[in-house]
Parts: C-alpha cells; sequence; structure tokens
C-alpha cells in the first residue's frame, strides 16, 4: 500500500470535473475512451469501472474486449468509423508518439464538430487524471 494521501477536497473536485467533461459526446464513446484510456495506463480500477459502465449502456463484450488493444488492431467493423477515429486520437493523447496529434485530431474531425473534438480532449484528460491518481494512493 502506498504511503500518498490525497486531500479529500481535490477527489471532489475532480469528481465534480469528471462528471461535467464530455458531456456533447454518447455515453458509450465517453467510456469507450475513458476504458481504452484506462488499459493504456495499466488503472485495474478504471478498467475494471469503465467496462461495467459499457455493459450496463448494452456494450457487446467482443467491443469491451477490443479496447484492450491498439484500435488498429481491431477487427474492421465492430465499432464505427467516427467512434475508431475519436479512440485513436485518445490513444495518441494519452501514450503519445510524438508528431501524430494533429494526424489523429484531423482523422476525428472527419466525425465530430470542435465542440466533440474538445469533448474527446476533455474526456481523455480527465481519465489519465483518475488513472495517475488511482495508482498513485493504489
Amino acid at each position: 500500500m502506498s504511503e500518498a494521501r490525497l486531500r479529500p477536497e481535490f477527489m471532489r473536485a475532480l469528481e465534480d470535473f469528471d462528471a461535467q467533461v464530455g458531456a456533447s459526446l454518447k455515453p458509450r464513446l465517453r467510456d469507450m475512451i475513458r476504458l481504452r484510456c484506462s488499459h493504456l495506463n495499466g488503472c485495474a480500477f478504471s478498467i475494471r469501472l469503465h467496462s461495467e459502465a459499457l455493459t450496463a449502456l448494452g456494450e457487446r463484450p467482443e467491443v469491451i474486449s477490443a479496447l484492450a488493444r491498439p484500435v488498429r488492431a481491431m477487427r474492421e467493423g465492430l465499432v464505427s468509423e467516427g467512434d475508431e477515429a475519436a479512440l485513436r486520437f485518445a490513444e495518441i493523447l494519452t501514450d503519445p508518439p510524438r508528431g501524430l496529434e494533429g494526424e489523429a485530431r484531423d482523422a476525428a474531425a472527419q466525425y465530430f464538430t470542435r465542440q466533440q473534438l474538445g469533448a474527446i480532449v476533455e474526456t481523455v484528460a480527465v481519465v489519465n487524471a483518475w488513472n495517475r491518481v488511482l495508482r498513485g494512493i493504489d
């Protein structure tokens, strides 16, 4: 067990912020992004949390399982082209091979408005913060 302790005020602020981000995205896509990022970050708690959320939303088990692997390795047609572009953008924002952010953003922009692209960035930033917080106190 780690010796790290976070202030309850910080945790509440993160919870409040998390509840507000990504509002212009469909809940299914928001949780798909959260799950994919959590896999990249190796946060077991968040992987379980977002897998259960997707199950509750009626997502197919093969999609939930596929989110453990790179988006480019997904079986064709498993998710829509737009969802695939959003997930690829989220991957690059989470674990960036430098220089690909613009390419991934431009690909996602074919399917999402500027506001929705911002919501993807917000969602990735907050889930990455959660993953790091949870892994730091685990």
